[in-house]
Parts: structure tokens; sequence; C-alpha cells
């Protein structure tokens, strides 16, 4: 039964047209499921951004929870890093700033926003001491804004006197610095 199938299916179909040879022909290509270099690189450069965001967040969060420096520390460190400033300038302004954040801390004066004037006519302490914090505090203001220069001397004798300051308004009692 099988030849004369095979006869009738020979007879039924006309001839292959001329051509080239199916023996070169090469099968479909297998797609290689490879990476590009471009795609790694992107993923490498968002795990990178990933792990960047994290720590960024967790160095955020751990500085947000360091405990607040007492304001006598936190004058009294103002002071020593006055102490190692070259610059006349810088050295004044932490000075000067030392004194005003504790006045702001232990008085509740807006130090910050006064002017030397209107700072020293509020202030809590005795007429001696005002007029001590007045001479310092017109002393930096001169070098700040005046361009004023200091002398070794001069340093150490308005570094010695806001030491003096921060001293007794630490000692006196909160609000009041008599």
């Amino acid at each position: 039964m099988l030849p004369s199938f095979q006869f009738i299916l020979a007879n039924s179909l006309p001839p292959l047209p001329e051509g080239p040879s199916l023996e070169n022909v090469r099968g479909p290509l297998e797609a290689s499921g490879g990476y590009g270099a471009w795609s790694i690189t992107l993923v490498v450069l968002a795990v990178l951004l990933m792990a960047g965001l994290i720590a960024w967040r967790y160095h955020r969060s751990q500085r947000q929870t360091a405990a607040p420096l007492d304001p006598l520390t936190a004058a009294l460190s103002e002071l020593e890093a006055a102490s190692q400033a070259a610059d006349d300038g810088r050295f004044v302004q932490l000075c000067a700033g030392a004194l005003r954040r504790l006045l702001t801390a232990r008085c509740g004066l807006p130090a910050s926003t006064l002017t030397t004037v209107e700072l020293c006519a509020r202030l809590p302490l005795g007429k001696a001491d005002t007029r001590r914090m007045s001479g310092l505090l017109e002393r930096c203001d001169a070098v700040k804004f005046a361009g004023q220069a200091l002398t070794p001397e001069q340093r150490i004798e308005l570094l010695d006197t806001a030491r003096e300051l921060i001293q007794q308004l630490a000692a006196s009692p909160e609000g009041s610095a008599t």
C-alpha cells in the first residue's frame, strides 16, 4: 500500500523550480539571552544609588539623634576653637558667638538678633559686668566690621574676659546673672 501512495503523491505534485541548493541554508539563529553592557551598567548604577541613599538616610538619622550639648560646654568649646583660629575675624566671631548663644540659652535674650548696644541695655548683669561685656562685644564688632587687627596680647585678653563672663553666666541662676 505504501508504494501506491508514493506514486499518487509524486504524480500530483509539480516539480520544484531550479534554484539554490538547500544544503547550505542555516536554521534560525538562537537568541543569546545575554545582557548588553549598557543594561548591566544601569543595574550597577541603580544598586549604587540605592546603597548611597540608604547610607545617607542612616547617617542623617544618627546625626539627628545626637544629644544636644549643654550651653556652657558648647560655649567653652567654641572659645577653644576661637583660641585656635588664625584669622582675627574668625576669632572674634567665635568669641562673640559663644557669649551670645550662652546669653540666649541662660537669659532668654534674642542675643543673635540684637546689636551690641541693644543687647547690653537688656543684660541682667551688674554695671561692672555689663561694661566688661559691652567692651568685649564692641571690640569684636570693631574687628568684624571695621577690619581692625588684634595683637596677640589683645587676643589673650579678649579670650580671658570671654571665659570669665561665660563662667559667671553659667554660675548664676537661670534667667538672672547678677
